[in-house]
C-alpha cells in the first residue's frame, strides 16, 4: 500500500509540473505572437512601387530589373520585344533595422545613381483591415547623360513617397503611395517637379503564386506624355520574387519612373520585364 501511494504521489506531482511547464510555454509563445511585425504584402516591391514590407536587421536583398524597349505590338520580328535592347536596374539592399532599409541601385539610363531608404512607421492590427504605413525617400545622380543639362546640380533628383497597405481577407492586398519628385526633366531649362498618385493591387492565389498591377497617374507637375501602368505575375520561392509583368514604361529606378511613361499603355503598347529579387542572409 505505501508503494502504491507513494506512486500515485508521484505521478501527481509529474502531472502537476507538466501542466505547469505546458502553461508557462504557452503563455511566453503568445507574448512572442501578439510581439510580431505585421505583414500583409510579402513582397518588399509590387512592380515599381514600393510596400512598406522591410527586411529582418542584418539581411541584404538584391535585385536585378529588366524592362525590353521594343513593345508587343512590334511583333515577331523583334520577337515581341526579348530581341532588346534593354533597361535595366541592378540594386543592393541592407536592413539597418527591423524597420529600416537602405538600398543602393543603379540603371543603365543615364547611368542613374540611386539611394533610398524606406521606414517602417506603424502599424494597426485589425481585424477587417489591417493598415501600415510606412515612408520612403531618397536621391538620385545622373552621372552620365545622353544631352548635356543646365548645370551639374541639375543632375540631382530627390524624391518622397507615403506608403499605405491593406489587406482584405488575407488575400487582396491594396497599396497606395503618393509620391513627389523634384527636378522630373533633367533636360528641361526650367526645374520641373511631379506629385503622382500611386496605386497597386496584389492577389494572392497561393502562398506562391499570385497576380498583381499598378497605376502611377501624374495628379500634378511634370508628365512625360503618359501614366504609367503595368500588370503581371509573382512567383515566390525560398527567398527569391520572380515577376514577369507588362508596362508602358521602361524606367526603372524611383525618380526615373515617377516622371511617367512614354507608351501609351491604352493602345497596347506594352513592354515585356522582370523583376527578380533574392534575399540574403549571413
Amino acid at each position: 500500500m505505501k508503494l502504491r501511494s507513494r506512486t500515485v504521489l508521484t505521478l501527481t506531482f509529474i502531472i502537476i509540473l507538466s501542466l505547469q511547464g505546458n502553461a508557462q510555454i504557452s503563455w511566453k509563445k503568445q507574448e512572442a505572437v501578439d510581439n510580431l511585425p505585421l505583414q500583409l504584402f510579402h513582397s518588399p516591391q509590387s512592380i515599381n512601387l514600393p510596400t512598406v514590407e522591410t527586411l529582418q536587421q542584418g539581411d541584404f536583398e538584391f535585385e536585378i530589373s529588366h524592362r525590353f524597349l521594343p513593345s508587343i505590338k512590334d511583333g515577331a520580328k523583334d520577337l515581341y520585344g526579348f530581341d532588346g535592347p534593354v533597361n535595366m536596374r541592378i540594386a543592393l539592399g541592407y536592413a539597418v533595422t527591423d524597420d529600416l532599409v537602405l538600398t543602393l541601385g543603379r540603371s543603365n539610363v543615364d547611368d542613374n545613381l540611386d539611394l533610398k531608404g524606406k521606414y517602417r512607421l506603424l502599424q494597426f492590427k485589425e481585424t477587417f483591415l489591417p493598415l501600415l504605413v510606412g515612408v520612403q525617400f531618397g536621391i538620385a545622380k545622373n552621372t552620365q547623360t545622353i544631352r548635356p543639362i543646365a548645370s551639374s546640380g541639375r543632375a540631382y533628383q530627390y524624391f518622397g513617397q507615403i506608403i499605405f497597405n491593406t489587406m482584405v481577407n488575407k488575400k487582396l492586398g491594396i497599396g497606395l503611395v503618393p509620391s513627389y519628385l523634384s527636378n522630373s526633366n533633367i533636360y528641361r531649362s526650367d526645374v520641373q517637379n511631379s506629385f503622382t498618385l500611386g496605386m497597386n493591387l496584389q492577389y494572392y492565389v497561393t502562398n506562391m503564386f499570385s497576380v498583381l498591377a499598378e497605376f502611377n497617374p501624374t495628379v500634378n507637375g511634370y508628365l512625360n506624355r503618359f501614366n504609367s501602368a503595368a500588370f503581371g505575375f509573382e512567383l515566390e520561392t525560398g527567398g527569391h520574387f520572380f515577376k514577369v509583368i507588362l508596362s508602358n514604361n521602361a524606367k526603372l529606378n524611383p525618380t526615373q519612373f515617377l516622371s511617367g511613361a512614354d507608351k501609351n499603355f491604352g493602345n497596347g503598347e506594352w513592354r515585356l520585364g522582370f523583376n527578380i529579387t533574392r534575399l540574403l542572409k549571413f
